[in-house]
């Protein structure tokens, strides 16, 4: 084990020896899902080395992301340069990025304050990152005028997954899917229908014209909070796509936590989000109709049909497949008020 430490540390020195930095420690912080990440002691204070499994044309998008970012004054970590000029390093499917060690206070998901300031550091994202023009090497991921593909994709698979859940009368967990897949799929259908309306044509025009990018799954993991407002500690992915799609995930991913969909608070962190980053009354069109698409519904069925989670037991899996439909359901309400919440939101009513 100490020889294996021994020949991490002399691989990492090789690493960091690209860096203008004199390196004083290096302890390692966290290994999992394909990245592991280090506290690197510098002459010029305290850094983070990443260390990400993605070819280095994928991590040069990704990181000169970051650096248009930081540039165009968001408030997220600077991104810090090879002695030659480099914005990451690369060796085979392995990727490097060090930039400064930040340190604040937690963000939680239940902190309403603290979500509002969330969604209003969101909109200033979508700002910042329009006008982005990677380099000619990188890697380019784009979402942009797929979500019809997604969309009928993940029904495929919710359709199929129905026919296999017939085959298990006796499964609890089949039963109690089999009483909301008609549901969900038609809710599924009408999102898809909604994209034909030419709301999702233009806004996907505007978005190649402007060069802008989403985070792609904003979580609040790559957050501190620093002087009461957000600070951005990584970046962690982007692609090219609609703002909306940041919204969507952040709002599923409370809603979910809650075990209900709050219509109030959706409208007071939407405002908080227009407030900076205002959008047309066709764009909130286009979200509503990712948020009508059950995602949260098609994740966890596909969850349990492939096995992903080794470690649940059929209570667990039925109990998160509860939750979803609670969430679900008591969304229905708010999916069918557009009008009357886009006028709440544009006129800055949320936490009235």
């Amino acid at each position: 084990m100490e020889q294996q430490h021994t020949q991490d540390i002399s691989y990492l020195n090789r690493v960091l020896q690209f860096y203008p930095f004199d390196i004083l420690d290096i302890h390692l912080i966290e290994s999992r899902s394909g990245r592991t990440t280090w506290e690197v002691k510098t002459n010029e204070g305290e850094k983070i080395l990443k260390q990400a499994q993605m070819k280095p044309r994928r991590m040069l998008f990704i990181a000169g992301a970051h650096d248009h970012l930081y540039k165009n004054g968001l408030a997220i970590t600077p991104i810090h340069k090879t002695s030659s000029g480099a914005i990451c390093l690369g060796a085979k499917d392995f990727s490097y990025v060090l930039y400064d060690k930040v340190v604040g206070n937690e963000m939680i998901y239940y902190n309403k304050d603290q979500m509002k300031k969330t969604f209003a550091f969101a909109a200033q994202f979508h700002i910042s990152s329009k006008g982005y023009v990677p380099a000619s090497e990188s890697k380019k991921r784009s979402r942009l005028d797929k979500w019809h593909k997604l969309y009928r994709w993940k029904l495929q698979e919710l359709a199929g997954n129905k026919q296999l859940a017939q085959s298990y009368p006796e499964d609890e967990f089949s039963k109690l899917f089999l009483m909301y897949a008609d549901k969900m799929l038609e809710r599924g259908q009408n999102a898809l229908r909604a994209l034909d309306n030419g709301q999702y044509e233009q806004w996907t025009k505007n978005s190649i014209e402007e060069r802008s990018y989403c985070q792609q799954d904003f979580t609040l993991a790559r957050f501190t909070e620093i002087d009461g407002n957000p600070f951005m500690r990584e970046l962690h992915s982007i692609t090219y796509d609609l703002p909306s799609r940041d919204l969507r995930i952040l709002l599923n991913k409370l809603m979910k936590k809650l075990s209900v969909w709050d219509t109030d608070l959706a409208v007071e962190l939407l405002s908080s989000y227009e407030a900076v980053n205002p959008l047309t009354p066709d764009q909130y069109k286009v979200l509503w109709a990712d948020l009508e698409f059950p995602y949260l519904f098609c994740s966890i069925i596909h969850k349990y049909y492939l096995s992903q989670k080794r470690s649940w037991g059929n209570e667990k899996y039925i109990w998160a497949l509860q939750n979803i439909i609670a969430v679900e359901d008591s969304k229905e309400q708010f999916l069918h008020q557009y009008r009357e919440i886009v006028g709440s939101i544009k006129e800055g009513k949320g936490g009235e």
